[in-house]
């Protein structure tokens, strides 16, 4: 009867509230569908979802008030013929509903309420530059691709084969011999930083019109700190989460890349024919798609890369699941549920994959902080 709820940590000492609140689901939280059809608790008032098993749905679905934790737990426990262990999994499980927000018992601030912040921390701090008004611009596109998605398929694929062949070629001809060349006039950064800034609001949008093709809300558009120090732009895609097939989730996470990629194609294009200064100008952007490309398809970031290969392999949440795990592992923490019931071997590739990701952003990070140094004058 084991009901996991994403990122959740709880201990197995049995608080006191059990024997007082009559928890209930709150009325505004919303049981829905997500990936291969699996229970979801969306919470309005937060945004976020929640996964749950089919048990956990039932249990959460079937407080209703009328008897107090520690009562529902003994009455799982012999309707589904449990022992001792079963209420103490159904006893944890409803500390961890309370402190994912999700009962009409407030969450009580403790171990497992940080637990639930720290597994839902993007580790990015957020500013909106464009709300949910945007998907009324996006829908007509969108309804545009509806009627001829195989014609527009074909087309990009012409178009990124043509990229990739195009970029190999200017990097093997002589212009691009000496890597790319960094001495431009102002006017030449002026089309870099200028071309660069609208490439990031179309790459943004695509991942918005890629939503809306599948009916999911944008509910903003903006920029970010990622890891507090890189600086980004986001979609706010959480509502694909809604979506129960792997396809549609690959493509809303790869829709940024295939608009890189035409980027791609059409500075090779140019190089192949741009002479001087303006020449060098359109190799130095083929690096940079290239190296934009490799770095949005990097799947030890929350990258687009790591979305697509998230959605392909039918899981959720593995970041933070890798993090919560390692976090148990590392302060020595009681598991959460959803943890608890998953093999050694399982629980060990979480702890890895989180290391992975920590020392890789770490690396990032000190390069990004050695750049500006070097930039700066620094060092």
């Amino acid at each position: 009867m084991a009901a996991p709820s994403a990122g959740v940590a709880s201990g197995s000492a049995e608080p006191s509230w059990l024997d007082t609140e009559r928890p209930a689901m709150r009325p505004d939280v919303e049981i829905t569908e997500g990936l291969h059809h699996e229970p979801l608790a969306y919470d309005p008032v937060s945004g976020h979802y929640t996964r749950l098993s089919k048990s956990g749905a039932a249990i959460l679905t079937a407080l209703d008030g009328s008897m107090t934790g520690r009562e529902f737990a003994a009455r799982a426990s012999r309707t589904g013929g449990g022992d001792g262990s079963t209420r103490q999994v159904v006893l944890d499980f409803l500390g961890e509903l309370r402190a994912a927000g999700l009962l009409t018992v407030p969450p009580d601030g403790g171990r497992d309420t940080s637990a639930v912040r720290f597994a839902r921390r993007s580790h990015m701090p957020r500013r909106p530059l464009v709300g949910s008004g945007v998907s009324a611009v996006l829908d007509p596109p969108a309804a545009l691709l509806r009627r001829a998605p195989l014609l527009f398929g074909v087309l990009w694929l012409a178009a990124a084969v043509f990229a990739v062949w195009g970029a190999g070629s200017v990097l093997a001809a002589p212009l691009a011999s000496g890597g790319p060349d960094l001495s431009l006039p102002v006017w030449g950064w002026t089309i870099v930083v200028s071309s660069m800034l609208l490439q990031t609001a179309l790459h943004e949008l695509a991942h918005g019109l890629a939503c809306r093709y599948y009916g999911v809300p944008v509910r903003e558009i903006g920029v970010g700190l990622l890891f507090y120090l890189v600086p980004v732009a986001y979609v706010d895609r959480t509502d694909a989460h809604r979506l129960p097939g792997r396809g549609s989730r690959v493509v809303i996470a790869l829709a940024g890349v295939a608009q890189d990629v035409l980027w791609l194609g059409g500075w090779s294009a140019l190089s192949m024919y741009a002479e001087g200064r303006f020449g060098q100008l359109c190799v130095l952007m083929v690096w940079i798609q290239i190296g934009l490309l490799l770095a949005n398809l990097n799947p030890l970031l929350p990258t687009d890369g790591y979305h697509a290969l998230e959605s392909a392999m039918g899981t959720l949440n593995l970041r933070s699941r890798a993090f919560t795990a390692l976090r148990c592992r590392v302060l020595r923490e009681p598991p959460p549920s959803w943890l608890a019931v998953r093999s050694r071997s399982r629980q060990l590739r979480y702890q890895v994959f989180g290391v992975v990701c920590l020392a890789y952003a770490l690396l990032v990070a000190v390069f990004c902080v050695r750049s500006l140094l070097v930039l700066f004058g620094g060092a």
